[in-house]
C-alpha cells in the first residue's frame, strides 16, 4: 500500500519532519526528491506531498526531470535510440551529462530564484536517476567510481543544490503495472 497525503511526511503523525524544521542559516528552500524506477508511483507520491506541505502552509514549487525542452535535447535522442539501440551503446558519463545538463538549465533559467527565496522544491526525479539508472551499465567494481564522480560532478562541479530528502519508492514493477 502506498502512503498517503502526511504519511509522506512522517509516520508518527507529527506536522513536520526534520525536513520543514526552519530555513537554514542561509535562508534558501529545501530541496526534496521522489524518485523510483518507471511506474512506481512518483508523480502521484509528488502531488500528494506538494498538497500537504501547501496544507501546511509551506511555500512549495514542484520541478520534474528529465524537462524535455530546449535542454533535453541529447536526451530525447539517447532516449529515442539515435545513439545506439541499447542503453548501455552510450557510457554512463555521457549518457549521466546529458540530464545533468537538463537539470542545470532547468535551475538557472526556471526555479533558482524560488529556492534561494526559501520556498521548498518537490522534485519528481533528481540526480539520483543518473544513479539509479546509468549504473546498471556499470559492474560493481565500477560503481564505486561512478557514484563519486558522479557526486562531485552534479554537485560540486555545476553546482547544482543538494537534496534536503530523498523519498526512493521501492515498488515491484508488477504491482506499479497495475
Amino acid at each position: 500500500k502506498m502512503p498517503r497525503g502526511q504519511d509522506v511526511l512522517r509516520e508518527d503523525g507529527g506536522d513536520e519532519s526534520e525536513v520543514l524544521r526552519p530555513l537554514n542559516a542561509t535562508g534558501k528552500g529545501k530541496l526534496i526528491v521522489i524518485d523510483g524506477l518507471d511506474g512506481s508511483g512518483k508523480q502521484t507520491q509528488t502531488k500528494l506531498l506538494l498538497e500537504a506541505l501547501s496544507h501546511m502552509g509551506h511555500p512549495v514549487r514542484q520541478v520534474s526531470f528529465p524537462t524535455y525542452g530546449k535542454s533535453s535535447a541529447l536526451i530525447e535522442l539517447y532516449l529515442s535510440g539515435a545513439f545506439g539501440g541499447r542503453a548501455g551503446d552510450v557510457n554512463p558519463y555521457a549518457a549521466s551529462t546529458f540530464f545533468t545538463v537538463d537539470r542545470v538549465a532547468s535551475y538557472l533559467g526556471d526555479w533558482r530564484a524560488d529556492y534561494e527565496a526559501g520556498t521548498l522544491i518537490v522534485a519528481d526525479r533528481y540526480t539520483t536517476s543518473n544513479a539509479i539508472h546509468q549504473a546498471a551499465k556499470l559492474s560493481t567494481e565500477q560503481k564505486r567510481a561512478f557514484f563519486a564522480w558522479l557526486d562531485d560532478f552534479e554537485y560540486e562541479k555545476v553546482k547544482l543544490p543538494r537534496p534536503d530528502a530523498v523519498f526512493f519508492l521501492d515498488l515491484p514493477p508488477a504491482l506499479g503495472q497495475e
